[in-house]
């Protein structure tokens, strides 16, 4: 079970501007701001090991989509003003156009928006795990809008194409793992940020394995000289030096008792 260090936190989520950067039409935020939560700021797991995190906090995976979630929509209905989910009513407005109550608003309003919520399956060598992209990351990776592709007379069912071709696609996650996902109340994990920039997944992908820190052990002499830091000895051999000095104090006392003894005889 992953409980190392806690990583950054406490980054906007959905509210990232969307700009043209690098190859990419649809990228969230900066090129600056992206390659830092992915190679600097945010510490790299596994999705098994984001599955298995007792750690609250934001981390960064590399994925491949296999499915969407369809039964629970890739679209929602919101308020034009605000991201949150308009309700049908049975009213109409002076058009004949339907009328929708936004809860935020606490009002009726014909003009909707349609935005992403896509709930994606997601997996590598060492697990899938489900991970939910809200409107703005979404469209990094679709390049169209929700609004673009909803269409009123389908059937809810139906996956457009654009998002469709997501299948297979190795995607950059920055995800939150939050106290349901630790506690197993959620199994869906929210995406914060999102790239399938073809040089930044390769050069995620090799990057070398996770190692452990070696555990650095200083002498109180080293401590009190101020003469620790990059010349502390590992733990590992320290142990084995002391051992080696051990073993060389056992030798000298049992030379010496045998020297004594021939003397006195």
């Amino acid at each position: 079970m992953f409980t190392g260090w806690k990583p950054m936190e406490n980054l906007p989520d959905d509210s990232l501007a969307l700009t043209n950067n690098d190859s990419s039409q649809w990228s969230v935020g900066t090129a600056t701001s992206i390659r830092a939560r992915f190679f600097v700021l945010n510490e790299r797991l596994t999705i098994g090991e984001i599955i298995d995190s007792s750690v609250v906090g934001t981390f960064v995976t590399l994925g491949t989509i296999e499915t969407i979630d369809t039964e629970r929509g890739w679209q929602y209905l919101s308020c034009k003003y605000h991201n949150k989910k308009v309700m049908p009513t049975t009213n109409v407005d002076a058009d004949d156009r339907p009328l929708f109550f936004c809860n935020t608003c606490d009002k009726e309003h014909s003009d909707v928006i349609s935005r992403f919520k896509l709930i994606a399956n997601v997996n590598d060598d060492s697990g899938e795990a489900n991970f939910l992209l809200f409107d703005a990351n979404a469209q990094a990776i679709v390049r169209h809008s929700a609004a673009e592709l909803y269409d009123e007379n389908e059937d809810e069912d139906f996956l457009p194409e654009a998002v469709s071709d997501l299948f297979g696609k190795r995607v950059l996650f920055e995800i939150s793992v939050d106290a349901d996902n630790i506690k197993g109340k959620s199994s869906q994990y929210v995406v914060r940020l999102a790239t399938d920039d073809r040089e930044m997944v390769e050069e995620f992908a090799d990057l070398p394995p996770k190692s452990n820190p070696v555990l650095m052990l200083e002498s109180a002499d080293d401590i009190s000289s101020g003469s620790v830091g990059f010349t502390a000895t590992p733990l590992s051999k320290r142990k084995s030096e002391q051992d080696d000095d051990s073993c060389l104090e056992d030798q000298h006392s049992v030379n010496k008792k045998l020297s004594q003894k021939k003397l006195k005889g």
